[in-house]
């Protein structure tokens, strides 16, 4: 078992400083290219950036969107590379999933990312520890707007806004549902003055 800091570090994120009037939402991408185009139009009018964790394969088959997402200021982040529960995998498949997925990344964006969250949530202590190697952190939810199964707008409204309070990490996808949400999230985020920003300035603050 690690000890001390080492531990510390080794162990997910899943909020921010309570202390801190700040929110995040995370993106996960491996799907959903019909809506993404609409999502960034919405964060653009809002003036606000997002951390989007992209699936490696995703961005290998569409980088023009990745490059897109990377153009309009937002963060980046590792999703692993096809999308596997990582706790089935061995060490050397979790390894491989990350570190393609950075490969990937750089290729086409020219940046390494420092967060990786795991497909499903799903993770271990190798999947910790990989990623730690990696010089990344594995960040998780508090939230999570189900909007790949829910298709009613007014339910993931529901699911998040009584919820919200200072440096929670919100968990959504490019969906239609989500879409629809996310102006009234944003809006009562900022009616109860908190500040929408990136994992990288929730976690600084």
């Amino acid at each position: 078992m690690k000890r001390g800091q080492d531990y510390m570090e080794n162990i997910p994120i899943h909020q921010g400083n309570s202390n801190s009037a700040k929110i995040a939402f995370m993106v996960n991408v491996a799907w959903g290219n019909e809506y993404l185009e609409d999502l960034l139009m919405i964060l653009k009018e809002y003036q606000i950036h997002l951390t989007f964790f992209l699936e490696g394969r995703w961005v290998e088959n569409y980088s023009q969107y990745a490059l897109m997402i990377k153009l309009a200021g937002h963060e980046i982040g590792n999703h692993a590379y096809s999308h596997p529960n990582m706790i089935t995998l061995s060490i050397e498949d979790i390894k491989n999933e990350i570190t393609n997925t950075n490969d990937v990344i750089e290729k086409h964006l020219k940046i390494k990312p420092a967060f990786f969250t795991p497909p499903f949530g799903y993770f271990d202590q190798r999947v910790l520890e990989t990623a730690m190697k990696e010089n990344m952190k594995t960040i998780l939810w508090t939230l999570d707007t189900l909007d790949w199964k829910i298709e009613d707008h007014h339910e993931v409204i529901n699911r998040i806004v009584p919820r919200l309070k200072n440096g929670s990490i919100i968990l959504m996808h490019p969906t239609k549902s989500s879409l629809a949400a996310l102006p009234f999230i944003l809006n009562h985020a900022a009616e109860s003055r908190l500040k929408v920003c990136t994992i990288s300035e929730l976690l600084s603050s």
